[in-house]
């Protein structure tokens, strides 16, 4: 029954032409930014073969999340939203082309390329934020939650799309074009589609009426976006990210389950950095068959998404994560087992047994699975162990600290793959995930769920009243 009623909310929602145009623009947007990362990533291992520099690309789009996150929160808050989605698809598309520009003056030249990817990313933590804070001037109180649950699954949505969908296939079937004597390949028509596909969400942006964009009027709107105020809130919102790890700190379940959420992400950034090595150096396949990684993945993490939460109501947080975090590791540990069983029982053609493909596939399914039974519950803990007066800030501070954690990892994963071997990096990743499972087991006994103390109540009391804790 609830699931009707949430049908039925999404279909009265996409009724609306305003509210319309924003999701096309938002399911647009976020499949075309994965499709062009997934056509970085076999840019990157056609040209490279290295995964240390397919880690390198991925920390080119990750690395912005770290630096400009925040700030750019505080910023979109005192500018024009529709002005902020419009103009950053347009300078996304601007970029892109510049892109194909670079790619055909020289393909072997990797700083423009990985500059041009950090930019991309980087005008995209404006557009994210002012898009979600968009969504409650176009709909009403009633149809937020929905609204909202319809974004969060064509987040996931957008990723099965551009990963295993549209990128594979555009790569594999837009054929070699010669015009003018230049050479115009697949992923070049790719990318040339992507930056059109940009310009069509900035127009679909532009057809929402100026009216329907509610102003700031905390801010006028004459006002630079450069000025001393400006620069006091950026200050201000360092010291509000330290407060909140500081709460972050003093609460240990919600720690832990900071931790366990910026964990879950990390692996998939991990999967994204392993998913080519895993396809060429393990399965010796052609790199686009990166779909037989990321398209089980990506279903089991969609399926995982409406199976977990009753999963986690009977089960609890702790149980649920650590059933995730060791499914995860045997999967983790059967991937390069089942590719060396293979080899032992067929020494000649294992890699084309079709086996073999469903049986890593199947793998894939389950890790994708397991990872929400790590990152579902550790996201009700989140929302639930966080005050409203801070919720934000938490939320804010897990991205900053997931973002952060993954680039020496994913460096580390990446080097070593080249030195050592990827299937040796699995076995290790295996040993890690078995770890970090044990760690969960050992910080719950001893820190126990505690109800907040007289004491805590007290203190939050007299910091709102003071001024210091906003709700």
């Amino acid at each position: 029954m609830p699931l009707a009623r949430q049908s039925e909310g999404f279909l009265t929602l996409l009724k609306k032409k305003n509210f319309l145009r924003l999701w096309l623009a938002q399911l647009i947007s976020m499949t075309i930014l994965n499709a062009s990362n997934y056509a970085l990533l076999i840019l990157i291992e056609n040209t490279t073969h290295s995964t240390t520099l397919i880690g390198l690309a991925i920390i080119s789009f990750s690395l912005p999340a770290v630096l400009l996150g925040a700030p750019a929160g505080v910023f979109v808050d005192r500018l024009n939203k529709r002005r902020v989605l419009w103009v950053s698809n347009c300078l996304r598309a601007i970029a892109t082309f510049l892109f194909v520009l670079a790619l055909l003056i020289d393909r072997n030249a990797l700083l423009p390329i990985y500059l041009l990817t950090f930019i991309i990313a980087s005008i995209g933590q404006f557009f994210t934020p002012a898009e979600g804070a968009t969504i409650p001037m176009l709909v009403s109180e009633e149809e937020l939650m929905p609204a909202l649950s319809l974004f969060n699954i064509t987040f996931m949505l957008s990723q099965a799309l551009g990963f295993v969908i549209f990128a594979p296939i555009a790569i594999s079937v837009l054929p070699t074009i010669t015009i003018f004597h230049i050479t115009i390949d697949s992923i070049l028509q790719l990318y040339i589609i992507v930056g059109v596909l940009y310009l069509i969400c900035a127009m679909l942006i532009t057809s929402i009426p100026q009216k329907n964009f509610k102003p700031n009027t905390s801010v006028s709107s004459t006002e630079a976006p450069i000025t001393t105020q400006t620069l006091g809130i950026i200050n201000n919102v360092w010291s509000e990210m330290q407060e909140g790890w500081r709460f972050v700190r003093s609460k240990k379940p919600l720690f832990q389950a900071v931790v366990q959420l910026s964990f879950a992400g990390i692996l998939i950034l991990v999967i994204g950095l392993l998913a080519t090595p895993i396809v060429t150096q393990l399965l010796y396949l052609p790199a686009n068959a990166l779909a037989l990684v990321f398209a089980p993945a990506g279903i089991g993490l969609i399926l995982g998404s409406l199976i977990i939460p009753p999963i986690t109501h009977k089960l609890g947080n702790l149980r649920t994560t650590l059933i995730g975090i060791f499914t995860l590791t045997v999967a983790t540990l059967l991937i390069p087992s089942t590719v060396l069983l293979a080899r032992f029982l067929q020494p000649h053609g294992w890699n084309s047994n079709p086996l073999l493909s469903m049986a890593v596939g199947f793998l894939m399914f389950i890790a994708g699975t397991a990872l929400d039974f790590v990152n579902i519950p550790a996201n009700t803990a989140i929302q639930e162990l966080s005050p409203d007066w801070i919720k934000g800030r938490v939320l804010a501070l897990q991205i900053v600290l997931y973002s952060a954690c993954s680039i020496p990892i994913i460096l580390f994963l990446g080097v070593l793959s080249d030195l050592i071997g990827i299937d040796r990096v699995l076995y290790l990743m295996a040993a890690c995930e078995l770890a970090f499972g044990i760690w969960n087991i050992y910080y719950k006994r001893k820190h126990p769920d505690q109800p907040l103390s007289e004491e805590d109540k007290e203190s939050e009391l007299e910091l709102l009243k003071s001024g210091k804790l906003v709700l």
